[in-house]
């Protein structure tokens, strides 16, 4: 006769239930529409519905000296940096100058990825969708995928069923959850990190840098990926046993370059174009009037930390506490995993927030509760240490779904404008 309470016997039930494939879709579905749904109704909050100009999607009447097209933020979901891959898709490097002048010219965006905003041109090129829309399909579809590759046995098998679903929740409900369901390049970047892995994990290593490779040219952390790939690459090619074939040695080293082809042929665009395969770098440092070092990495300037704890999103408290969990829970969660695995997590974080941090530490680390989406490994360790400490689980989700719909959400909804303040109570900043 079986030991097992009912209560063990219905968590095993259901943890055989979450892992089949029909349940991990369904999953996939409903999150992504909760945060839709979600996303949404913050528009209410500002009067503002889903599309505020159906039938008049963004364009240029002149795109040569244009620099924004009309109605880029029309739909609720497109806002801040959504302009800026709606104006790449839609004219691209057309008008830039050749060489030289393009870093800050007026109709030139150079300091951002393209790669994102010209995939959602080629959409909207083939389909007949407006290029917002083209965008969002991207988004969603990489959500989707995202979702349902999380819940794939690659994780489940190494954290446990129930840890990789509340790992799932923690990152949802954090505070900037609902960037899976806008106009950004977070979606198709998480999409093709998590691929990377899965691949890795399979053993799928030309499919895994492909991939990795083309996470590097979505947008700057991306290289992170790319270089957790080369790393656990080299980890898995140590463990072998001696010797090792110089054959192994030279696949390594091609597919560590294709582990960076994204970044790689973004560079090499930008040398052919432009005369500067550094123009993403030289271009957001003019445009944001930042100059990063290792110097004010290592010696930041006391103001910088202040302002980014009084920015309306309070991005270094968030960046404190992805250091905090991270640390509490990193040996749990590694310690799971293989030695090459482990070395592929473990880049991956420090990669995105060392990268973040070193680019955005002098504009108050402005946008990083959103690069640490890319941050993996967060998530795992928050479950780890939060799963047995159910009061410490609860006052979190508590905390972060509060900042979510008041502050994150409500601040991206309602756009730019003092507006915000009176509406999502973001601070006293706005009055200065």
């Amino acid at each position: 006769m079986s030991s097992e309470t009912p209560l063990r016997r219905l968590g095993t039930a259901l943890a055989q239930r979450a892992t089949t494939r029909s349940f991990r879709l369904a999953t996939a579905l409903v999150v992504l529409a909760i945060q839709f749904f979600v996303a949404v109704r913050s528009g209410d909050r500002f009067g503002v519905p889903f599309n505020v100009a159906p039938g008049r999607p963004p364009g240029f009447h002149d795109p040569a000296h244009e620099r924004v097209p009309t109605n880029w933020n029309r739909l609720v979901v497109s806002r801040w940096d959504s302009g800026q891959y709606i104006e790449l898709g839609l004219r691209g490097y057309r008008y830039c100058p050749e060489r030289g002048a393009a870093i800050g010219s007026f109709n030139c965006n150079l300091e951002f990825y393209p790669t994102y905003g010209m995939l959602g041109g080629l959409v909207s090129r083939l389909t007949g969708l407006a290029i917002d829309f083209s965008l969002l399909a991207i988004s969603l579809v990489a959500s989707f995928i995202f979702l349902f590759l999380w819940t794939g046995p690659d994780l489940t098998g190494r954290l446990g069923v129930g840890e990789t679903y509340l790992a799932l929740l923690l990152l949802n409900t954090y505070t900037t959850g609902y960037c899976l369901v806008t106009i950004q390049t977070e979606p198709l970047t998480l999409a093709l990190a998590l691929g990377s892995y899965v691949a890795f994990a399979r053993r799928r290593h030309l499919l895994g840098a492909l991939l990795a490779g083309a996470t590097s040219g979505i947008r700057v952390t991306g290289v992170a990926v790319g270089a957790a790939y080369a790393i656990g690459l080299l980890v898995e090619l140590l463990q072998q046993e001696r010797p090792r074939p110089r054959k192994a040695w030279l696949r390594l080293a091609l597919l560590g370059l294709l582990c960076g082809w994204g970044q790689l042929v973004l560079m090499a665009v930008h040398t052919v174009r432009f005369g500067d395969p550094l123009a993403y770098i030289h271009a957001h440092g003019a445009a944001f009037k930042h100059s990063p070092s290792l110097g004010a990495l290592l010696w930041p300037e006391p103001e910088w930390f202040v302002e980014a704890i009084d920015y309306p999103l309070h991005e270094a408290l968030w960046w404190a506490a992805a250091l905090f969990w991270y640390l509490l829970g990193r040996r749990d969660v590694l310690a799971r995993l293989s030695s090459s695995q482990r070395a592929f997590w473990d880049v991956t974080f420090w990669g995105t927030i060392g990268i973040a941090t070193a680019g955005m530490l002098p504009i108050a680390l402005a946008g990083m509760s959103r690069y640490l989406l890319l941050a993996f490994p967060l998530f795992f360790a928050m479950a780890a240490v939060m799963r047995p400490r159910p009061a410490v689980l609860a006052i979190w989700l508590v905390m972060s779904v509060w900042h979510y719909w008041n502050i994150d959400l409500c601040t991206y909804t309602g756009g730019m404008g003092s507006h915000v303040l009176k509406v999502c109570h973001a601070g006293h900043w706005l009055q200065r």
